[in-house]
């Protein structure tokens, strides 16, 4: 049902169909969703991307199979408190949104591997992201982020961070140093005045090192 037209989805239509695990609606002219979409229990992959969809319904906490939700390119101002009830998710994409917060329910998602929030209007990020012991990906560059949480440290399964085109964020927190798996880091057109240029042109490994030698946590022996 992808690259269509289709601005609405009819009351019912899937609500039947207790075999559907993936639903592709990407590409279209959606405005909202139904009001039973609370019915869509055995769906494991939704892709809603690239759409006009501005708000999303509560009712999406139903959906306790989902694992991965695509709602990319959309036009979205806020999340529901509900996304934290998807036990199963481990795919979350929210990029090219119009995102200014996310809810700190997100800290209960406990299988989450993939976070993109890329290109939207975020200011912050809630203290509860350190909460997520599986997140590999984390992508929140092009937003207007002045800081990071300190927990942000307790991630320790993180592979990549992006944090690329945010004009406001100036200082990256100690605890950053504390993810012992990061491999990718992206800083770019970031001014972050607490590390000399020489550092940042040297790459995550060197920022890293930077942030443990200057931070409290030198002594610390981190593990790959």
């Amino acid at each position: 049902m992808e690259h269509n037209r289709i601005n609405k989805i009819p009351i019912g239509i899937f609500s039947r169909a207790s075999g559907l695990t993936k639903l592709n609606l990407k590409e279209n002219e959606l405005l909202s969703l139904p009001l039973d979409m609370g019915s869509w229990t055995s769906i494991t992959e939704l892709n809603l991307s690239t759409n006009q969809l501005k708000v999303l319904p509560e009712d999406i906490e139903k959906l306790v199979n989902l694992e991965i939700l695509v709602l990319s390119n959309n036009q979205l101002k806020k999340m529901p408190a509900q996304i934290g009830n998807l036990k199963k998710l481990r795919e979350l994409d929210l990029e090219e949104n119009d995102l200014e917060t996310i809810p700190s329910e997100i800290g209960f998602l406990l299988q989450l591997t993939k976070l993109w929030v890329q290109s939207n209007k975020l200011v912050s990020l809630p203290r509860t992201i350190g909460n997520l012991a599986s997140l590999q990906d984390l992508r929140v560059g092009e937003n207007s982020l002045s800081s990071l949480p300190e927990e942000i440290g307790h991630l320790d399964c993180l592979k990549s961070l992006y944090l690329n085109d945010n004009p406001s964020l100036h200082n990256l927190p100690f605890e950053l140093a504390l993810c012992s798996s990061l491999e990718i880091m992206s800083i770019e057109n970031c001014p972050l005045s607490q590390i000399p240029p020489e550092i940042t042109a040297g790459g995550p490994s060197l920022v890293i090192q930077y942030l443990k030698m200057q931070g409290p946590y030198r002594g610390v022996v981190l593990t790959q």
